[in-house]
């Protein structure tokens, strides 16, 4: 197996980063002429929980479809 040839990552680590994305961007926005508000930042939260639900969900429909 080369360097470059890595197991994929589970999609709890990766939707964890994509909440500390969220975050990044929360605090790198709140020392800016336009800060997001908590409401937003609740939103982009929750799209984020969201968009990982819809990809498990297909993996499981997908995952019983092949066997």
């Amino acid at each position: 197996m080369s360097a470059l040839a890595a197991e994929p990552r589970p999609l709890a680590d990766l939707e964890q980063d994509a909440l500390v994305a969220v975050e990044v961007e929360f605090a790198r926005r709140a020392s800016g002429v336009k800060p997001l508000t908590t409401a937003e930042l609740i939103d982009r939260i929750e799209q984020v929980h969201v968009r990982y639900n819809h990809r498990r969900t297909w993996l499981r429909t997908h995952e019983q479809a092949a066997s």
